[in-house]
């Protein structure tokens, strides 16, 4: 499994991090082929648009012959797109669809978005709801309240888990069995840093256990501020939080207190109003009502 080097705490924020690239496994069940394919798509991030096969190949540990056919593959299926140009391939339309069945089937989002935004207008700090994958956090909504907002937060963009008060929210979440075996995860990929960070952890879980969520200053990104709440997703598995976040100088603690408060309050409306709406019709409904 390919993993950033996490040898020193980053100075400035490290977008790679939390990325889990995973290319083989013993278990017989597993096909490699398909991880190497998706592999090579998760190497591709924001800050890294355009990627040659030398470049792919350092970053998923495979070797370039290898490399060439998937990306040749990829290309072919819509996923990826060549540029001659440059020698090298950027992501393509068809990644697009693969994220679509999800989006559209998780309500979470567009229920939350109006209050999000006013909250975001009301708050002068940047709104998200994320989700929790693996060692990451992925944003599914945002709503820009900052003057000078971080325009890299998209549905999409990718947080540390580990550093950032939405990941830490998430974990607080989590059922003690799941977070133990997370905290194992964690302790073999961070090893010199654990100490320090399990102490943070504990902490932020604490914080939610306490007043319902937690704070976190400069963790992730040394100027940046930010709080936030979990919010369990109603089939019991899928760990959400909403966050507010801006810049250290105008995010107080106080502020911080009182926009976690605030972001609590948001989740149970969010709640309120996904059990107020009308279940969707089943598919059987839908076959009979149809002429």
């Amino acid at each position: 499994m390919g993993r950033p080097s996490r040898k020193d705490k980053p100075v400035t924020p490290d977008y790679s991090e939390g990325i889990q690239i995973k290319t083989e496994d013993e278990d017989p069940r597993f096909n490699n082929a398909v991880a190497r394919g998706l592999a090579i798509l998760r190497t591709f991030q924001f800050d890294r648009k355009l990627l040659g096969n030398v470049e792919i190949a350092e970053a998923t540990g495979l070797p370039k012959p290898t490399v060439s056919r998937l990306t040749f593959t990829l290309t072919q299926l819509g996923y990826l797109r060549y540029l001659p140009e440059f020698g090298k391939y950027e992501l393509a339309a068809g990644v697009v669809s693969l994220a679509y069945p999800y989006l559209v089937n998780m309500p979470v989002p567009t229920v939350a978005r109006p209050l999000m935004e006013e909250f975001a207008e009301k708050s002068r700090t940047n709104v998200g709801l994320g989700v929790h994958e693996g060692l990451s956090v992925l944003y599914l909504e945002y709503a820009l309240g900052e003057p000078n907002p971080n325009r890299r937060q998209r549905v999409g963009f990718r947080v540390p888990l580990i550093r950032t008060a939405m990941g830490r929210a998430c974990i607080a979440a989590m059922q003690p069995q799941e977070r133990t075996q997370l905290f194992d995860e964690l302790k073999d990929h961070y090893r010199k840093e654990w100490p320090q960070l399990q102490g943070e952890l504990e902490d932020a879980i604490e914080q939610v256990e306490r007043r319902g969520f937690c704070i976190a200053a400069g963790t992730f990104q040394k100027s940046t501020n930010s709080v936030a709440a979990p919010f369990v997703h109603t089939d019991g598995r899928t760990l959400l939080a909403f966050n507010s976040q801006g810049s250290a100088a105008s995010q107080t603690d106080a502020v911080m207190q009182r926009n976690g408060k605030r972001l609590v309050e948001l989740a149970a409306e969010v709640r309120r109003r996904l059990a107020a709406e009308p279940p969707a019709p089943s598919l059987g409904r839908r076959a009979k009502e149809a002429p």
